[in-house]
């Protein structure tokens, strides 16, 4: 563990109401998160986390990702996922980057995530498919990414992000971004 050397674990818990007593009594900067330990009770972990202690920070660790819990997640405020499979740097720069006030997507969740809309392809208005990077785009877009944090994920400038948005407006027929959540989750690229 000397790559986190600068990292102090301060508790562990089992269960909403102990993870709660825990981030009460220590006031983390950071709640690591195990997906399959809580299931459903990690949407209510963030939201309480949200509502009583908002600057802390959330990483959401996944065995495999789950479309419709992801995105749930990710709307209840989760600041980083990171499948369990990856490596020890990708855990480092998960944790560097959320604490820093960033959003994480590991490259590994990245690719399973959007996997199976982009084999499909996403249509536009006249039926052809979105290039797989407008697809990628707009179903960051969909789960609520902001633009910064979309252009951090893909290693773009915002402004690349943004001319995306604008073109998949453009094909899409669409005018906002509710617009596009919306032909997201119509099309099946993201769960309702």
């Amino acid at each position: 563990m000397s790559r986190f050397d600068s990292i102090r674990v301060v508790a562990e818990a089992a269960g909403l109401q102990q993870t709660l007593e825990q981030i009460h009594r220590h006031r983390p900067l950071l709640v690591l998160v195990d997906f399959e330990s809580l299931q459903s009770a990690s949407t209510d972990i963030l939201s309480k986390i949200r509502s009583s202690y908002p600057k802390i920070k959330v990483i959401i660790y996944f065995a495999s990702t789950h479309d419709q819990s992801t995105v749930e997640l990710i709307r209840a405020g989760a600041a980083g996922f990171v499948i369990k499979s990856a490596s020890s740097e990708d855990m480092e720069n998960a944790i560097k980057t959320v604490v820093s006030g960033g959003v994480y997507l590991s490259p590994e969740f990245l690719r399973s995530l959007g996997t199976g809309a982009l084999k499909a392809g996403v249509p536009d208005k006249e039926g052809k498919a979105l290039s797989p990077r407008q697809a990628e785009i707009l179903k960051l877009i969909a789960v609520g990414l902001s633009t910064k944090a979309i252009a951090f994920e893909l290693k773009i400038s915002a402004k690349t992000v943004d001319v995306h948005k604008q073109l998949i407006m453009k094909r899409l027929g669409e005018t906002s971004t509710t617009a596009l959540v919306k032909y997201a989750i119509r099309t099946g690229l993201v769960p309702a």
